[in-house]
């Protein structure tokens, strides 16, 4: 692990005290009682992360943290909620809307909305949506 932290980590910093809107003079106070240091480039990984964590404390979220609570691991994945819009409009010649798919889905107790599927409930509504598509034909 090299000992000193990366530009990426600068930005992070960067983004960091504007997000909790920390001026200049306050941030350089909380590097130095935080870290013992006087400026960033004498950080290290771990006063890096010791730093981060009181960002977080006063309510820094990254947005790599956004990127992943929204894609929660056991949620329907992107090609799943496709799959069940595409089965929907070959099932419904077209004219089908996501108010109509979301009526249908909850008169069937998959739920009320495909951005809200687990994993499980998107497989089975795939595949009721792909017997009916079979029926249909």
């Amino acid at each position: 692990m090299p000992d000193t932290i990366t530009p990426k980590h600068f930005a992070i910093i960067r983004v960091a005290k504007e997000q909790v809107g920390m001026s200049e003079d306050d941030y350089r106070a909380l590097l130095s009682r935080l870290t013992g240091q006087e400026t960033a480039k004498a950080l290290t990984p771990q006063t890096f992360k010791k730093l981060m964590a009181h960002f977080e404390a006063l309510g820094f979220i990254s947005t790599e943290a956004k990127k992943n609570a929204s894609r929660h691991p056991l949620k329907a994945t992107e090609a799943q909620m496709r799959k069940i819009s595409e089965l929907w409009a070959i099932f419904t010649d077209g004219t089908g809307t996501e108010t109509s798919l979301r009526h249908w889905m909850e008169k069937r107790g998959y739920g009320c909305s495909v951005g809200w599927l687990d994993g499980g409930t998107a497989r089975r509504v795939i595949g009721a949506l792909t017997k009916m598509v079979a029926r249909g034909r």
